[in-house]
């Protein structure tokens, strides 16, 4: 409820236009039940036609009048949350990109898509219907006003029938919740195993896996089907609880009316006119029985939304340096994954001149791919402080150091997008040649010269259809879009031929040739040969 309210005071001039026209709409609703007790009063009495022709025309122009209000205010709901969900959608895809690299790397996929799920729960909650729907629920006072003044007797009953099957809905919306919750649990299991087989099918069929899916799957297959089966009983028992409620209410409207039509408190006119108005005042509360599970889901949808505000952005703000080359020194670095228990480094220090290059190895697992990346400033270290010529990287614009730098990682993705666009994203001011001089550099001109698209063929999968090789020379060419002052090379010439490795040396050579500095990460002997530092993180010794 409390969104709910802040949706509607979003926009306070639009919400009372909303009200106005539901007041006018809901009045214009109480013209077919005064209809029917004029025809039964007047009409049937007198006999004359032209009564009936007026009230008949009254009636159809009342019915016409509410229609035009209803469908305004639903134009003016769709004001209220046209923006607020495209805002939302914006902020929630925003928020993973912009994001820092840790959280977002630690978090299991299906629960980063979750939160596009539970954004469209929202939308069907927070709908413009839904909107309208709420304001009417205020009105059913009005049609029971309105039968107080026929039968105060006949408007009780309206009135009790009214509140007991609105907090039958909200314990049913209660009890709700948490199969609500335990389904999206089974559903992002349920994304793992999909993603499982449609992206690393190689290892399902090798490794001869798929069995094991196949009953995982129909695991949870099971558990949710018993789930949905539970909320689906539950929805339709509250649905069913309601319904039967409008009719007992219709019965006992007719019986004790009844009972006053036969004493001469009440005319058969006003009877049936109250038990239009009734079953009018209980219209809302059945619209409302039927969202009864997208309520159960608003909490859940509200919590999970939440948690993606509460992880840190990149820092956007920073300085710049406008220098050829650069000093880099990293000193007293720490970092320890928030999932382990030991330091993956414990205070590094590390100095690289302008133009020098820094060869980093040791065994898998040793933290060479972690440095790559705070050198990046992907990661931030868990202490110490990592500096650029004399300025810590920290205060640095991320978007100014991701433009000076050089940086081939280990396993080279790219967007699901143009060959064009994968290099103009990075740098908008290349064009065409300057992409093909690029492709000309890592010898990749087949790509372009064999494919009939050229640039505007498409990558898929990103990327991960193309050889290793392949990939990483394509990310080497993308990676010297800008003239950077410092080279981060995450294993440059791993599942490359003696082709594609000399095509890596002779770029190393061009970038030491204009004094870039260089941090590779290899066991290369020809890269290691040409290095003036070494640092083995195996032995966590420091700098040699």
């Amino acid at each position: 409820m409390t969104e709910i309210a802040k949706i509607y005071l979003s926009k306070p001039v639009v919400f009372l236009e909303m009200v106005i026209l539901s007041v006018f709409s809901n009045i214009f609703a109480l013209i077919p039940p005064i209809f029917v007790i004029l025809v039964f009063n007047r009409y049937i009495s007198s006999g004359v036609n032209a009564t009936l022709i007026t009230l008949g025309m009254g009636a159809i122009i009342s019915v016409i009048f509410e229609f035009f209000f209803r469908r305004a205010r639903h134009h003016f709901a769709e004001q209220l949350v046209e923006q607020k969900f495209t805002d939302q959608d914006k902020q929630i895809y925003d928020s993973i990109t912009k994001a820092q690299y840790l959280p977002i790397h630690s978090t299991d996929p299906s629960q980063l898509r979750s939160y596009f799920g539970m954004s469209d729960t929202l939308k069907t909650v927070y709908s413009a219907s839904n909107l309208s729907l709420f304001l009417d629920v205020p009105f059913a006072f009005l049609f029971i006003a309105s039968i107080y003044f026929i039968s105060p007797i006949l408007s009780l009953i309206t009135l009790f029938f009214i509140i007991v099957t609105f907090f039958l809905i909200m314990i049913f919306n209660i009890s709700l919740r948490k199969s609500v919750g335990d389904e999206q649990q089974v559903r992002n299991i349920r994304s793992q195993l999909i993603d499982t087989a449609i992206f690393f099918p190689g290892t399902v069929r090798a490794f001869d896996t798929a069995d094991t899916q196949n009953l995982a799957w129909e695991k949870y297959t099971h558990v949710l089907q018993k789930i949905r089966k539970y909320v689906s009983t539950r929805q339709n028992r509250i649905q069913t609880i309601v319904r039967s409620c409008s009719s007992v209410l219709t019965i006992l409207i007719i019986s004790v009316g009844a009972t006053m039509v036969t004493r001469g408190a009440l005319d058969i006119g006003a009877l049936i006119g109250v038990n239009i108005l009734a079953a009018r005042a209980l219209l809302p509360i059945i619209g409302l029985s039927q969202q009864v599970e997208s309520w159960a889901r608003t909490k859940e949808a509200n919590n999970t939304i939440s948690k993606i505000k509460k992880i840190p952005l990149v820092n956007p703000d920073g300085t710049g340096i406008n220098k050829d080359t650069i000093e880099l020194e990293l000193r007293d670095i720490n970092f320890t994954y928030p999932f382990a228990h030991l330091p993956i480094f414990d205070r590094l220090n590390i100095t690289v001149g302008p133009g020098e290059i820094l060869c980093v190895y040791g065994g898998n697992g040793t933290g060479k791919t972690t440095l790559a990346k705070m050198l990046c400033g992907l990661l931030l270290p868990s202490s110490g402080d990592i500096f650029v010529d004399g300025i810590n990287l920290q205060q640095i614009s991320s978007k100014w150091w991701f433009n000076k730098i050089i940086y081939l990682p280990q396993e080279p993705d790219f967007i699901n997008d143009t060959l064009r666009n994968n290099f103009s994203t990075y740098n908008p001011d290349l064009g065409a040649n300057d992409i093909h001089q690029l492709l000309g550099r890592v010898d990749l001109l087949t790509l372009t010269d064999e494919n009939p698209e050229g640039l505007d063929q498409k990558i898929k999968n990103n990327g991960r259809r193309l050889s290793l090789g392949v990939r990483r020379r394509l990310a080497l060419a993308r990676a010297l879009c800008h003239d950077g002052v410092l080279a981060i090379l995450d294993e440059p010439t791993e599942g490359m031929d003696p082709k594609g490795a000399s095509i890596v040396y002779n770029v190393m050579n061009e970038l030491a040739e204009r004094k870039c500095t260089m941090v590779v990460f290899s066991h290369d002997r020809n890269i290691v040969r040409g290095a003036n530092h070494f640092l083995n993180l195996g032995e966590k010794k420091g700098l040699s």
